[in-house]
């Protein structure tokens, strides 16, 4: 197979323009095009470069080398800052997220039960009052599945959604049924809601229903394509979003999970892991237990 030397001239003064200005991730250009575009030498339309002599590069091996680029780049200080409360399933999955990227941050707690959510500071990050919000130098973001896209879009080591379309647009499909069609209506303000207007008993009924619905059409979603994790042999955005989400289920709404193997077998994958450790509530600092 022979490439024609003027497409490679164009594909690498691309990346050579990409990089230089820091708008796109240098990894990503090398995981699609081969991490050495940057090293190679300008071709003139008299070359004849043959590609079948090409030797392939792994994206582990890719990440692996970003990774040690930038922790060697002293000049690279993370300002992240994660306003977060210690119980917020949704502050979880952004705990744990930033732990499986090895991304370092400022914990500022936030406490729910106290109203802190109310206050006229925390209303300029969040006019909605809820929890997590992630702070990146002069960018905000005030919502869980935006922060992990975010994440994922500026910080590319230990990527959280695969490269292959079928395999990403089924984790931000699952991660999508946790975030929109679960949390939400399980969370404390809908509860307390529910509780004023019809009565204890029936605010755990309509948690265990919605969580439930929610499990089922996840143990359906998944099957096919899960191993140790939810879509394979590596942790990703579905991880991310199920395992706070099945923690939360079973510890406060005693949901029986062995209805749902699979599911049970991703978390306990998960469980093992000791950025998920990390991340758990009990581990926060402003944990009340």
């Amino acid at each position: 197979m022979k490439i024609n030397p003027p497409l490679l001239l164009q594909i690498n003064r691309s990346y050579l323009k990409l990089v230089k200005g820091d708008n796109f991730p240098r990894y990503y250009f090398q995981r699609w095009f081969g991490a050495d575009f940057s090293h190679t030498e300008t071709p003139t339309t008299k070359s004849n470069i043959d590609a079948s002599s090409a030797v392939p590069i792994s994206s582990s091996s890719m990440e692996s080398n970003y990774s040690q680029k930038m922790a060697a780049d002293s000049t690279w200080v993370s300002k992240i800052i994660l306003y977060s409360f210690w119980q917020s399933s949704c502050s979880w999955r952004i705990r744990f997220a930033l732990n499986l990227k090895g991304l370092s941050y400022e914990y500022r707690a936030v406490n729910i039960d106290k109203g802190e959510q109310f206050t006229s500071e925390f209303e300029k990050l969040n006019p909605l009052h809820y929890v997590p919000v992630l702070v990146d130098g002069d960018v905000v973001i005030s919502d869980s599945y935006a922060i992990l896209l975010y994440l994922e879009e500026n910080y590319c080591q230990r990527p959280l959604l695969p490269v292959e379309p079928q395999l990403r647009a089924l984790n931000l499909q699952a991660a999508s049924i946790v975030s929109s069609s679960m949390q939400p209506l399980h969370m404390l303000s809908v509860l307390r809601y529910m509780e004023e207007r019809v009565g204890p008993e029936e605010k755990q009924s309509w948690a265990k229903f919605h969580i439930q619905k929610g499990f089922s059409a996840l143990e359906k979603l998944l099957t096919g394509s899960a191993g140790k994790y939810a879509t394979g042999k590596e942790v990703y955005m579905a991880d991310v979003f199920l395992a706070p989400q099945i923690a939360v289920a079973t510890k406060r709404f005693n949901i029986d999970m062995s209805q749902f193997p699979t599911l049970s077998r991703i978390y306990d994958s998960c469980k093992a892991l000791p950025e998920f450790q990390a991340s758990s509530p009990e581990r926060q600092p402003d944990a009340a237990l």
